[in-house]
């Protein structure tokens, strides 16, 4: 027995020998691994000319600003694109994150250039929300394009370093829906949103000194609304569970019409006597537009809980309103194995062979179908200055259509669609074009969660803009760190040989 425990502590310390030995070289080797990607991304920025695009972008609309101010955007701009490209390197962190990442790194920090000849000069989280938003998503979109353009001619894609260039006549889509960063669209939840943003925009009011007749403060409105929220949470449990929910929302009802009520008579005084606070003309017009747009959604927010609760009636998804704080939101029908309804937009990716983002679009109010989408995606990417046209396309059978074949055919495209007829698809799995393709796009599922998972699955900006310039970065990223992977391995197929 002794023997078996000085054994099994000799062997316990070998290991625990061995381990900082071990730590060391593993961590090494993944460091100079992204050590290299970083250094291709920074030199993929350069010769692509995407930073030399950044600076006449930001020159835009300030062609007869002063010099000072020409300068201050034209800096600005090259840090913008590099702590936005980072962002989504690193998966989408948050600000705060993200600047402790990059003052913390003598890397990232070159990377921004944030380092001077004193030490890295810290980005704060403000800076860096103002530099991923400092350009337009249809800016970042054309950024895109130039770097797809440039990796699928040959000529150019030998200025990126690439061998070969990326092969663009071949195109596999798939359609996602990117989710919305809201809660679960309850009818009854609607109306305590309703009620917070009045009674913060009310409280605004008042603490800068104009104050109108109110019963209680806005906390004590507050804490009723929360108490009537909770009692409709737990009457699910109750015996009498209907009745006891129409009565809670009629008592809803009731209390946000008072509150929206106080609501407009602040939003009236502050108009009219702004000028008596700290507030700017700005600010005052900003937090009344705040009021305002809650108070136009209360009556359709009420209808539809009684309309869903009380005379439980369907709501037409036309008319439904899924959040306060984002209208663009649609409810998307997905038959997914714990996704059976998504609230969100209708995300169309289509990549090349090589896994490169070649076309992408997020569609802000209904999608169209998706054989629809995918001429239209065809119509955007024969625009581009691309040596050939699109000879190929590929896609499940969501986007089988007779019109859509019919276009294709008539695009000269061959239709690798997926067909809906299992007797169709068991005979033209025996075109080996066909076979081929339909199994590279199983891989266009994974490329899509690669997307999603920069994007931390659900993009936390606020409004369907700010989710468009969000997925614009995304997808700049992700080729980014595609070609800089390819580049990398031609490195090591370099040295191998």
């Amino acid at each position: 027995m002794k023997e078996k425990q000085q054994s099994f502590r000799a062997k316990l310390g070998l290991q625990c020998w061995l381990r900082p030995a071990l730590t060391p070289v593993l961590s090494n080797k993944d460091y100079a691994q992204f050590h290299a990607l970083i250094c291709k991304v920074e030199g993929l920025l350069e010769s692509s000319h995407l930073e030399s695009m950044a600076r006449d972008f930001a020159l835009e609309g300030f062609e007869d600003a002063d010099g000072r101010t020409q300068r201050l955007r034209v800096n600005f701009a090259g840090k913008a694109l590099r702590v936005s490209v980072l962002q989504m390197l690193l998966g989408n962190p948050s600000y705060r994150e993200l600047s402790r990442t990059i003052a913390s790194s003598d890397l990232l920090a070159d990377f921004c250039r944030a380092r001077q000849i004193d030490g890295i000069r810290g980005i704060s989280k403000s800076t860096l929300e103002r530099a991923t938003k400092f350009f337009g998503g249809e800016q970042v979109r054309w950024m895109s394009q130039v770097l797809t353009e440039m990796s699928g001619q040959a000529d150019r894609a030998a200025q990126l370093g690439l061998h070969t260039a990326i092969e663009t006549a071949q195109c596999l889509v798939d359609t996602t829906c990117l989710e919305a960063n809201i809660h679960y669209p309850s009818d009854w939840v609607l109306l305590g949103d309703v009620t917070r943003t009045l009674l913060k925009a009310t409280k605004l009011i008042r603490a800068a000194g104009l104050k109108h007749r109110m019963p209680c403060e806005p906390e004590g409105f507050a804490r009723q609304m929360n108490r009537l929220c909770i009692e409709m949470t737990h009457s699910r449990r109750h015996p009498d569970a209907r009745r006891k929910r129409k009565r809670v929302l009629r008592s809803m009802k009731k209390l946000l019409r008072c509150i929206g009520a106080h609501a407009r008579r602040h939003a009236d005084l502050l108009s009219r006597e702004y000028e008596q606070t700290d507030y700017t003309l700005v600010e005052s017009e900003h937090i009344v537009g705040r009021i305002n747009r809650m108070l136009d959604l209360l009556p359709t927010v009420i209808w539809q809980a009684h309309e869903r609760i009380i005379a439980g009636r369907l709501v037409a998804s036309s008319r439904k309103i899924l959040s306060v704080y984002e209208p663009q939101v649609q409810v998307l029908v997905r038959g997914k194995a714990g996704h059976e309804v998504e609230f969100g937009n209708t995300f169309f990716v289509a990549e090349s062979p090589q896994g490169m983002i070649v076309d992408w679009e997020l569609y802000g109010g209904k999608a169209p179908p998706e054989w629809r989408q995918l001429q239209q995606s065809l119509d955007r990417q024969n625009d581009f200055d691309l040596p050939e046209p699109i000879k190929a396309a590929c896609a499940d059978r969501g986007f089988c259509s007779k019109k859509g074949s019919a276009r294709l055919s008539h695009r000269q495209v061959y239709d690798a669609v997926c067909p809906r007829d299992p007797a169709q698809l068991h005979r033209r799995m025996d075109e080996p074009r066909f076979r081929a393709l339909q199994r590279r796009r199983g891989s266009t599922e994974a490329r899509i969660a690669i997307l999603k998972q920069r994007q931390s699955n659900r993009v936390r900006s606020k409004g369907y803009e700010h989710r468009y310039l969000a997925v614009a970065w995304g997808v700049l990223g992700h080729n980014l760190w595609i070609i800089a992977r390819m580049l990398a391995q031609q490195d090591q197929n370099t040295l191998a040989a």
